[in-house]
C-alpha cells in the first residue's frame, strides 16, 4: 500500500474513564457482586477484576466480552479466584491477553463486558454490560473528535498535528461514501502516535520488527474500527487517508471482507488517497515493461519480491480507476452488497459488471494496450505444458524466460494464487495472521540507517517513468512492503 504492508489498547476522551472502576452492586438471591472493573495492562493485555460473595460458596465466576462494533460476537473467560467461607468477599482476576499467547488488540478498542457469578445453592447474577477502551497507557490521551471520527493524541504542542490528520480522515471520508455506498454511523478511532519508536510497542508483533529496512507508519484495523498512525511522518496525510478507506472497505464488505481481494482492497485505498504520487505508475510502467503484470485471479493476495509487491499496488490502483471511470461509482458502491450476498468476487463482479475477474482483466489490458491472456483453465494449461517442458529439456535461461512471459506486459506464477506468500491482506499477530482479512497489512517506510533502498527499486523507477530518479526519494519514504 501506498500506506502500507491482525485487541489491544483502549483511549478514552473527556467523557470516557479509562478504567471502569465503578462499583456494580447486584444481588440475585444470595448473591451480591460489589466491583467490577476492567483495567488496561497494555502492552499485555486487559486485566478484569471482580469483588462478589454470597451466603453460599462462590462456585463459578466468568467474564463476557466483546468489541463494541461487533454487535453478537461475544466470547467468556473464566475467572480465577480463591474460594472463601460463606459470606466472604470472593476477588476474581482473569488476564485477556493481546499479541503473544492471545488475540491482537490494537490501541483504541473498545469493548463491552459483564460478570456471571454463581453459588453453590444455583444462583446466578449477571452484572450491567460496561463498555471500556483499552489504552495505550503510557501517556495521557487527548482527543479532537469531529462526527463519528475520533483522533487520539499526546504531549503539549500536538493538537495542530491532531487536526491534520483528523482533516486527511474528513476528506477521505466525504470521497469514499458515494464510492462505497455506506452511511457509517459507528465511531472510527485514530490513534496518533508522535514517533514510530512509541508506536512500534503497539503494532502486531512481527509488524513491530523492522522488515527489509522498513518502518510501519500507518495500520487499519477494520474489526476494531481503530487505526494506528505515526503522526509526524511527512507522508501522515496520504498514510491516514489511505488507511483509512481500509475502514470504511470493512465497514462496506461487513463479514464478506475476507472475500475482498488484495488488489480491490489496495487499489480502493490508493484510489482514496488525497495525498496521491507517481510512484506507482512508475511502478505499473516498469511492470509492463518487463512482463511482470499477474492476471487479477493470481491479486487476492500480494505475495513475491518487493519490486512484485509495489507493481501489484499499481495494477490495482489502475484497474480500480478504470472501474470507476469507465462505469462510475455507483456500481462500485452496488458491489459490496452483492458480496456480501455471494461471498465470491468472480460472482459479485459479474452480477454488478458483466464481468468476472478473467472479464475484468481482459478489458482492462485492452484498455492499456496489452495483449489479453488466455482463460484462466487455458492459462493453467500453459503453465504445466511450460513447467514441464522445462523440466524435460533442461532449457537454458533464455528458452525458460520467453515461454511464461509470452503474453505482453503479463507474468504468469508459477504456483497458483493460494501457494503465494501472504505478504497483504491481514495485519500479524505474533504467531500467524488472522483469516478474516479485517486489517490492513499497514503503510511502510524506510527506517532510518536501514543502508539504502529495496534491491530494484531504482532501476524499476528509472525502468518504470523518465521521472523515476526524481521519484525515487519518495519511494524510499513511502515504501509499501513490511
Amino acid at each position: 500500500m501506498r500506506t502500507f504492508v491482525f485487541i489491544a489498547s483502549f483511549f478514552v476522551l473527556a467523557g470516557f474513564i479509562f478504567s471502569s472502576s465503578a462499583v456494580t452492586r447486584a444481588d440475585e438471591g444470595n448473591i451480591l457482586v460489589v466491583e467490577a472493573k476492567a483495567e488496561s495492562q497494555f502492552p499485555d493485555g486487559i486485566k478484569f477484576s471482580v469483588i462478589t460473595s454470597s451466603v453460599d460458596r462462590i462456585d463459578d465466576i466468568r467474564v463476557f466480552f466483546s468489541k463494541v462494533d461487533q454487535h453478537g460476537r461475544s466470547a467468556y473467560r473464566s475467572v480465577e479466584f480463591e474460594a472463601g467461607d460463606p459470606g466472604d468477599n470472593v476477588v476474581g482476576e482473569s488476564v485477556l491477553p493481546s499479541g503473544s499467547g492471545g488475540d491482537y488488540y490494537p490501541p483504541g478498542t473498545k469493548i463491552e463486558y459483564s460478570f456471571e457469578v454463581r453459588d453453590k445453592a444455583g444462583a446466578v447474577v449477571r452484572t450491567e454490560s460496561k463498555e471500556f477502551v483499552y489504552e495505550d497507557n503510557r501517556f495521557e490521551w487527548l482527543t479532537v473528535v469531529e462526527d463519528l471520527i475520533t483522533v487520539y493524541y499526546y504531549g503539549e504542542y500536538v493538537e495542530d498535528r491532531a487536526n491534520i490528520v483528523l482533516e486527511a480522515a474528513k476528506q477521505n471520508l466525504q470521497k469514499m461514501v458515494p464510492v462505497l455506498g455506506i452511511a457509517p454511523t459507528e465511531p472510527l478511532r485514530i490513534v496518533s502516535y508522535n514517533n514510530y519508536r512509541h508506536m512500534a510497542s503497539a503494532l502486531p508483533f512481527r509488524s513491530q520488527a523492522v522488515s527489509e529496512g522498513l518502518q510501519t507508519q500507518g495500520m487499519a484495523f477494520s474489526n476494531e474500527r481503530v487505526l494506528l498512525v505515526h503522526g509526524f511522518d511527512p507522508t501522515v496525510t496520504g498514510t491516514v487517508s489511505h488507511e483509512f478507506t481500509h475502514l470504511l472497505v470493512g465497514e462496506a464488505a461487513g463479514s464478506a471482507i475476507s472475500q475482498v481481494p488484495s488488489w480491490l482492497n489496495e487499489g480502493l485505498a490508493e484510489y482514496g488517497n488525497i495525498d496521491p504520487t507517481d510512484d506507482y505508475d512508475a511502478a505499473l510502467r516498469y511492470g509492463i515493461y518487463t512482463r511482470r503484470i499477474k492476471p487479477l485471479w493470481y491479486l487476492n493476495s500480494f505475495g513475491g519480491t518487493p519490486e512484485d509487491i509495489i507493481i501489484a499496488y499499481g495494477q490495482g490502483r489502475s484497474v480500480v480507476q478504470y472501474m470507476i471511470d469507465t462505469y462510475g461509482e455507483g456500481r462500485m458502491a452496488a458491489l459490496f452488497p452483492v458480496l456480501q450476498r455471494t461471498l465470491d468476487i468472480d460472482l459479485a463482479l459479474l452480477e454488478v459488471y458483466g464481468l468476472d475477474q478473467f472479464g475484468l482483466d481482459s478489458a482492462w489490458r485492452t484498455f492499456m494496450g496489452l495483449e489479453p491472456l488466455p482463460s484462466p483453465d487455458e492459462l493453467e494449461t500453459q503453465l504445466g505444458d511450460t513447467s514441464e517442458s522445462t523440466a524435460i529439456e533442461d532449457a537454458s535461461p533464455e528458452d525458460s524466460g520467453d515461454a511464461p512471459d509470452s503474453f505482453a506486459g503479463t507474468s504468469l506464477p508459477e504456483s497458483t494464487p493460494e501457494a503465494e506468500d501472504q505478504v497483504t491482506g491481514d495485519a500479524e499477530d505474533g504467531d500467524e495472521q488472522p483469516v478474516d482479512g479485517s486489517n490492513s497489512p499497514g503503510c511502510s517506510v524506510a527506517a532510518s540507517g536501514s543502508g539504502g533502498d529495496p534491491t530494484g527499486i531504482g532501476m524499476l523507477l528509472l525502468l518504470g517513468s523518465p521521472l523515476g530518479l526524481v521519484a525515487l526519494p519518495r519511494l524510499r519514504r513511502r515504501w509499501p512492503f513490511r
